[in-house]
């Protein structure tokens, strides 16, 4: 049976960080979407009720955490009423909460929130004069203390992690692991590759047994790449948002991590992508964050077969010979989306030939050369992108005198 990891290529497991690869027993995908990641998007702030809605959708996608409340330090009242209806709602994923101060901590505890996400600067170079590496660490042991004695569950993420000196990152590490249950490695701005990702998960996990975490901004396109990398190293529990939304350049996009992990890790996630994709449209249209066309997995035209003739009468050929998927990036319904054979401007024979005789309209090359070009003339009077749907196609069709005369 056809799966996401037989989509990998060869060459990927050639290459030396695939064999010799940790990957955990057990991977999870931790969704910020809720948390404030979502929000530090300039411009963005979430209802309720949306949120709620958000909640319900990444629950029945099978995300494994969610972080529920953040807006740290100074979570608002809407934030906590929202965290106590998610939290009421008794959904089957960990919901927990991000955390800078005490006060933050007795408020997740009195939500009923079980996990915390406890933020602290650990790059030195970012600190300013009222702090000290000292300060740092009382201030940190503090925090873990007080949300320990609450019976709670914590990660210690460090901000800034990638950034941080390594001699003040073991002591970190060193004087902190004790205390808490999780280490998440922040790349806060972005600034690793996989390389990087390797080596640093190789040099942290050489310190401490304790799971990992990362946290990944996306500032030069890498975010997606390096929780693969992370995986591939022993990272269990990777941060994400839906459609990567987040401050700056955003999170790895969890759609996009879960097809990545699946795919080039070969592990399974236990998510369903057809939840993922309504999760992804649902985001977009509260934000009104346009999903674009062409976004890896749930973009529009993800698995749109371009409308190039060369291209078209090469993914025609496959499909009569019941081969379509072979010339695919993905195959659109694992991952819960659909091939679209693309009826654009550069609409050719093939768009036409494949389009009809696919929806029940039989139609002769000859003809079809003749409507596409019919169709292009209809289309050039379209500003921009533009991609027709097939049931308009259909339609155009039927009212064309192509139709009358074929159907006689």
């Amino acid at each position: 049976m056809t799966d996401l990891k037989s989509l990998d290529s060869y060459y990927n497991k050639q290459a030396n960080q695939y064999k010799n690869r940790r990957l955990p027993s057990k991977i999870e995908i931790y969704d910020l979407t809720l948390e404030a990641d979502c929000e530090e998007m300039a411009g963005l702030r979430l209802k309720h009720s949306d949120r709620i809605k958000i909640a319900k959708i990444l629950d029945q996608a099978g995300v494994h955490r969610m972080a529920i409340i953040g807006n740290s330090p100074t979570p608002t009242r809407g934030d906590i009423k929202s965290a106590e209806k998610i939290v009421e709602l008794g959904l089957k994923t960990r919901t927990s909460g991000f955390v800078k101060t005490k006060e933050e901590i007795t408020i997740c505890h009195k939500i009923g929130v079980k996990d915390l996400a406890i933020l602290v600067g650990v790059n030195e170079s970012t600190f300013t004069n009222a702090l000290s590496k000292s300060n740092v660490l009382e201030t940190s042991k503090d925090l873990i203390d007080h949300a320990k004695n609450l019976g709670l569950h914590v990660t210690f993420m460090g901000m800034d992690t990638t950034r941080a000196s390594p001699e003040f990152l073991k002591q970190v590490i060193d004087e902190l692991a004790p205390l808490f249950d999780e280490y998440a490695i922040g790349d806060s701005l972005g600034r690793m590759t996989p390389y990087g990702i390797q080596y640093l998960v190789n040099l942290i996990a050489s310190w401490t047994s304790k799971p990992l975490q990362l946290h990944p901004h996306n500032t030069t396109s890498m975010a997606t790449a390096n929780c693969l990398s992370a995986v591939l190293n022993g990272v269990s529990i990777i941060h994400s948002s839906i459609n990567g939304l987040g401050e700056f350049s955003g999170l790895a996009a969890t759609e996009e991590c879960v097809a990545a992990i699946e795919v080039h890790a070969g592990a399974s996630l236990g998510i369903d992508f057809n939840k993922l994709q309504e999760a992804s449209k649902l985001v977009s249209a509260i934000t009104r964050i346009p999903v674009p066309p062409g976004k890896p997995i749930t973009g529009k035209a993800a698995f749109a077969v371009p409308e190039t003739e060369e291209i078209q009468q090469f993914m025609y050929n496959l499909q009569l010979e019941g081969r379509f998927n072979d010339g695919m990036p993905l195959i659109p319904h694992l991952v819960g989306s659909e091939k679209i054979f693309s009826i654009g401007k550069k609409c050719n024979p093939y768009t036409i030939l494949f389009n009809l005789n696919e929806n029940g309209y039989p139609i002769e090359f000859e003809t079809a050369a003749k409507f596409a070009t019919e169709v292009r003339r209809h289309l050039s009077r379209k500003k921009g992108h533009y991609l027709m749907e097939v049931t308009e196609l259909i339609e155009f069709y039927k009212n064309s005198s192509y139709y009358k005369n074929n159907s006689h």
